[in-house]
This record gives C-alpha cells, sequence and structure tokens, in this order.
C-alpha cells in the first residue's frame, strides 16, 4: 500500500468535505469518550495523534494537564489556530515523533490515524507511539469495525456542501486484507475535479493482541463507542476501539 496521504489528507479534498460533519457537538463528545475509556485526569500528559485541526484536544482542554496535538501537514495545523491554555500543536511525521521517550502517560488516535500505511508501516507508527508512552501509560485506537463493513463491504453517498460544490464517495471493504478503499471527488462550482482514493488498513479483534504485543503493549480490552452487549464486539458496533497498556 504506497502512501498515497499527501494528496487525499493535506488540502481541500478531504478539509472542505469534512468540515460540516465534525461539529464541536461530536468532537466533545468524541472527546468525553476518550477521557473516560484512558481515565484522563488533571495532570495526565496527553499526545492526540493526527490531530488535524485539534478538534479534539481543544475538546479536552481543561479536563488533562497537557495535551500535544500531532499532526503531519499544515494545513489542518494553520485552520486550528492558535492552540488555547494547556494545548500544543506539533508538525510531524507520526512513524517517526521528535520526541523523548516515555514522555507521556497517554496517548489516543481516533479514526485510523496510524493505519494509513501497509503492515509494516503500520506496525512501525503504532510501535513510535508505544516508545512515547512512560511505564503504565495508555493508548487508545479508535477505527471503524471491520465486522460492519463486512456485512455491507460496498456503499456510495453524494452530498452538497453549503457551497454548492458537490461530494461524491465510493467505498470498498476487502474482509481478507482489512483494508477499505474509499474514492473521493469534489466537483468545485466552475466544474474542476479533485480526486483521491484513501487506503485504510482496519484490524480484527483477534489481529490487535498480537499486533499489540509486537509494538511492547498489551491489549486491555476491545471495545466500541457504544459498548457492545455481552462485551463482545459484534457487526452491529459502529466502531472499534482497542485499549493498551505499556508494561
Amino acid at each position: 500500500m504506497g502512501d498515497w496521504t499527501e494528496g487525499y489528507y493535506g488540502g481541500e479534498l478531504y478539509l472542505a468535505t469534512v468540515a460540516g460533519l465534525l461539529t464541536p457537538r461530536l468532537s466533545a463528545l468524541e472527546a468525553d469518550r476518550i477521557v473516560e475509556l484512558l481515565g484522563l485526569g488533571p495532570r495526565d500528559r496527553v499526545l492526540d495523534l493526527g490531530c488535524g485541526s485539534g478538534r479534539h484536544a481543544r475538546a479536552m482542554a481543561g479536563s488533562v494537564g497537557w495535551c500535544c496535538g500531532l499532526e503531519r501537514w499544515p494545513e489542518p495545523l494553520h485552520r486550528a489556530g492558535a492552540p488555547p491554555p494547556g494545548v500544543a500543536w506539533l508538525r510531524a511525521d507520526l512513524r517517526a515523533p521528535p520526541l523523548r521517550d516515555g514522555c507521556f502517560d497517554a496517548a489516543f488516535s481516533w479514526y485510523a490515524s496510524l493505519f494509513m500505511w501497509d503492515d509494516e508501516g503500520n506496525e512501525r507508527a503504532l510501535a513510535a507511539v508505544a516508545r512515547l508512552l512512560r511505564p503504565g501509560g495508555r493508548l487508545l485506537v479508535q477505527h471503524a469495525n471491520p465486522l460492519s463493513l463486512a456485512r455491507e463491504p460496498v456503499a456510495t453517498a453524494r452530498r452538497a456542501l453549503p457551497d454548492g460544490r458537490q461530494v461524491e464517495e465510493a467505498s470498498s471493504f476487502d474482509p481478507t486484507t482489512g483494508v477499505d478503499r474509499c474514492a473521493r471527488r469534489l466537483v468545485r462550482l466552475d466544474g474542476s475535479l479533485l480526486e483521491g482514493t484513501a487506503q485504510l488498513r482496519y484490524y480484527s479483534e483477534t489481529e490487535w493482541e498480537p499486533l499489540a504485543r509486537r509494538a511492547g503493549l498489551h491489549l486491555a480490552a476491545v471495545t466500541s463507542t457504544t459498548p457492545p452487549p455481552g462485551g463482545r464486539l459484534g457487526p452491529e458496533a459502529p466502531d472499534l476501539i482497542a485499549l493498551l497498556e505499556k508494561p
């Protein structure tokens, strides 16, 4: 899986098409769930992986001691503006973050920010995050539920943005490889197009234990935004959340 991310996440194609979906209310709800699942408190130093415009870091400011939002692309950080007290932005590649070992109490990745490469690259990213956690540190990784996607592997959507631009999406999930490919197309008002295809790897519950172990982490639990009945993740769960600890 090649590095397709620069032409997809770094500019208008992604940022313009999700701006109306990632509302402050949704961001606050997700941030509250992250704080709850990681057991965060006012003394914790937290790393937000692939923070984008910093929506989660802003929402949890005041609930944690300090939050660093790490983002690879300059445009999302430009849109983030000045960080609030207790929050900082850092432009860096999460596969090789320029930070010292063990400097964070917790870290989180919301919506597959860690898993945009092939399995080797994804494991490298996970190991890089593990290096930054202190012993006993916690990591939360959220992504789509592969069981749910396998039940309906092909989907299409079309919608209009408030300014009249059109967004077209077509996604296809391969249960064998765990890779979801989403082709996105933005039709501007003058008829010109922006196009790109995201390739995201979603790991199953059974894959997570060996994945965590190879990164030097312990898989503490697998859950969802909505806790699954009986504690076992099924296809009805809206997403998959892996909770990990550093021994």
